[in-house]
């Protein structure tokens, strides 16, 4: 394993790396880039949110990679089998992620595309039906919070009624 004190040394360069991109792309923009300074700016905004998101993603991959973040329950229910309405959201976002990634590069000028509202429909319906799988998990009385089944209503009922119709044995005085 490796030593989490020379990990965080090293994660700690990664802001000023970001600063030293981020810089250097101003000056690339500045000096060879044609047009006014309201076209410069637009470069250097969008290099600077390109490489923030980047530095963003790979912070997170290196998360994963270290285990501090835990994919185990990425696409599993609270009681603890597999979530179709997960893994059907995660995919179809990929998808739909890799094909408008495609679009982009394999366009000329790179630009981004209309999305058509077609595509937009199904992705939300894919998302609502996520969502609905949450709101009915979340309403189900036998689940609690942490995935572990509760008493169902019948069964609380029943010992509810079991409390009240003992009767008392003799060396018992009766309660009440």
């Amino acid at each position: 394993m490796s030593d989490p004190k020379q990990s965080s040394t090293w994660l700690s360069w990664v802001p000023l790396i970001f600063l030293f991109l981020s810089l250097l792309a101003v000056i690339v923009v500045y000096f060879f880039v044609p047009g006014d300074a309201m076209n410069h700016l637009k470069v250097v905004t969008g290099y600077v949110t390109l490489m923030l998101l980047f530095f963003f993603g790979l912070m997170v991959l290196f998360a994963i990679a270290r285990g501090a973040i835990d994919l185990s329950h990425l696409l599993s229910e609270a009681g603890g089998g597999a979530s179709m309405s997960r893994f059907q959201l995660l995919i179809f976002t990929f998808v739909i992620a890799f094909s408008l990634f495609l679009i982009i590069v394999s366009s000329n000028p790179m630009k981004f595309p209309v999305i058509p509202a077609e595509i937009l429909t199904l992705l939300g319906i894919s998302a609502s039906t996520y969502a609905v799988s949450k709101g009915i998990q979340a309403s189900s009385p036998t689940l609690k919070k942490d995935g572990e089944p509760t008493a169902t209503v019948e069964e609380e009922t029943e010992v509810k009624s079991k409390k009240t119709t003992q009767v008392p044995t003799a060396n018992e005085e009766p309660k009440g």
